[in-house]
C-alpha cells in the first residue's frame, strides 16, 4: 500500500509541473489543461518577478484559457483583454526590456501597425525563437517585405520545421491547382505551410496565396489586388461584420481575378463562400470557382492519381507533435474520395476502389470523430453490400 501511495503522489507531482505552453494551433490541449498551467505559471512567475519566461508561460497559459473555455470558444472579450493587459502591466515593471514583454506585446495588440516597433524589437532581441515567426511571417507578408519574409520562413524550417503531415496536406493542395492560381485559405495551418513549401522549397511559387482573415486590413488588401490583377474592391469594410464582409471579399476575388484561376481550400468556413457554392467544384481539398460546369470527378481522378502524395496517411513515420491535427485536416479528404470512390465502382475498377476504401478507413479510423468515422463506414459496407447483390 506504501508503494502505491508513494506512486499516486508522484504522478500527481508530475501533473502540477508547469510545461512549455506552445500555440494550440500547433499542439492543442484541453481547456483544464491550459487552466491548470496558468495557475502553475501564475506561481511561478509570483515566485521570481524577473523570471521572464514564467510571464510569458503564464500570460500565453492564461490566453488559451479564455479561447478553449470560452463561450463561443475561440472568441474573446473586452473584459479577457483587460485581464491580459493586466499581466502585461505587470510584465513591464519586473522584464520590460526582455524579450518576451516585447513579443506579448505585439502579439495582445493582433494587427497594430503601430505596435510593429514591439515585434521587431523581441526579434533583434532573440531572432532564433520560434514562437515569433508567424507574427513576423504575417508582418512581412502584409507590408509587402517579401524578401524579409522569406528569409524567416527558411530560417524557421532551419530551427523548428513545420508539421511533416501539415507540410504534405498543404502539398496536396497546391500541387493540384491551375497554373498561376489564387487559392484562397482560412487559418493558420492551411497558409503558413503552403508559404513555407513555396519558399522554402521552391514548390509552385506561381501560385499567390491569400488568407481570408488577412485581406480585411484595407492596405494590405489593395496592394495584393494591385500585385496580382484583381480588379479593385471599392467598398467601404466594416470590420464588426467580419463575416459579411469576408463573403463579399471572396466573391469579389473569384469574380474578378482576371486569367488567374481561383480556388478555396475546403478548409476555409463555409460562411465564407456561401454564396458562391453553385460555381465550386470540388478537386480534391480545394473548390474551384468555375462559372460554367464542367467533369471534375476526371479532375478529383488525375489529382489522386498522379499529384497528390498520400503516403503520410498510408504509413504515418515521422514524429509529428501535430498529429491531432493533421488527423483532423485529413478529414478534408473525405467529400472528394467519397465521389471517386464511386466513379471507380460505377467504371468497373474494384481493385482502385478498394485501395481507395482503404485510404478512407485509415483517415476515420485515426480520427476521434464519431460522426464521421459512421458516415464512411456506413457508406463503404452499404456499398460493398450493394456490389455483392
Amino acid at each position: 500500500m506504501l508503494a502505491i501511495a508513494v506512486l499516486i503522489l508522484a504522478f500527481s507531482a508530475l501533473a502540477q509541473k508547469p510545461e512549455k505552453i506552445v500555440s494550440f494551433v500547433v499542439e492543442p490541449h484541453e481547456c483544464s489543461w491550459y487552466q491548470t498551467q496558468a495557475g502553475l505559471w501564475k506561481k511561478e512567475a509570483m515566485k521570481n518577478k524577473k523570471n521572464a519566461t514564467a510571464w510569458m508561460y503564464y500570460y500565453l497559459a492564461t490566453r488559451y484559457e479564455h479561447i478553449m473555455c470560452g463561450e463561443p470558444q475561440y472568441s474573446l472579450d473586452e473584459e479577457d483583454y483587460k485581464l491580459f493587459n493586466e499581466i502585461l502591466a505587470d510584465m513591464e515593471k519586473n522584464v520590460g526590456s526582455s524579450y518576451e514583454y516585447n513579443y506579448l506585446m505585439y502579439y495582445n495588440s493582433g494587427y497594430n501597425p503601430e505596435n510593429a516597433k514591439y515585434l521587431l524589437k523581441a526579434y533583434e532581441i532573440d531572432p532564433d525563437r520560434r514562437e515569433i515567426y508567424p507574427d513576423l511571417i504575417v508582418y512581412y507578408e502584409t507590408n509587402g517585405k517579401y524578401a524579409e519574409m522569406k528569409k524567416v520562413l527558411i530560417h524557421q524550417q532551419e530551427i523548428s520545421p513545420s508539421s511533416p503531415g501539415m507540410m504534405a496536406w498543404n502539398y496536396n493542395a497546391l500541387a493540384t491547382l491551375g497554373k498561376d492560381a489564387i487559392v484562397l485559405t482560412g487559418g493558420d495551418n492551411d497558409t503558413y505551410q503552403k508559404w513555407t513549401l513555396q519558399s522554402v522549397y521552391n514548390i509552385r511559387p506561381d501560385v499567390r496565396v491569400i488568407n481570408t482573415s488577412l485581406i480585411m486590413i484595407e492596405t494590405y488588401r489593395n496592394r495584393l489586388f494591385a500585385e496580382t490583377g484583381i480588379a479593385p474592391f471599392a467598398m467601404a469594410v466594416d470590420s464588426s461584420n467580419y463575416r459579411f464582409y469576408t463573403q463579399l471579399i471572396v466573391e469579389h476575388i473569384c469574380r474578378n481575378s482576371g486569367s488567374r484561376p481561383v480556388y478555396i481550400c475546403n478548409s476555409v468556413p463555409e460562411n465564407h463562400y456561401a454564396s458562391l457554392k453553385d460555381s465550386l467544384y470540388l478537386e480534391g481539398i480545394v473548390y474551384k470557382y468555375s462559372p460554367e460546369r464542367y467533369d471534375n470527378i476526371a479532375v478529383i481522378r488525375k489529382n489522386y492519381e498522379q499529384r497528390m502524395l498520400l503516403d503520410y496517411i498510408i504509413a504515418p513515420l515521422a514524429i509529428d507533435v501535430s498529429k491531432h491535427i493533421v488527423i483532423n485536416s485529413n478529414l478534408n479528404y473525405i467529400p472528394a474520395f467519397i465521389q471517386l470512390y464511386d466513379h471507380y465502382r460505377l467504371c468497373g475498377e474494384s481493385d482502385k476502389a478498394v485501395q481507395l476504401a482503404a485510404i478512407l478507413q485509415k483517415i476515420v479510423t485515426a480520427s476521434d470523430n464519431a460522426e464521421y468515422r459512421k458516415y464512411v463506414e456506413d457508406y463503404l459496407k452499404e456499398n460493398n453490400d450493394a456490389g455483392r447483390e
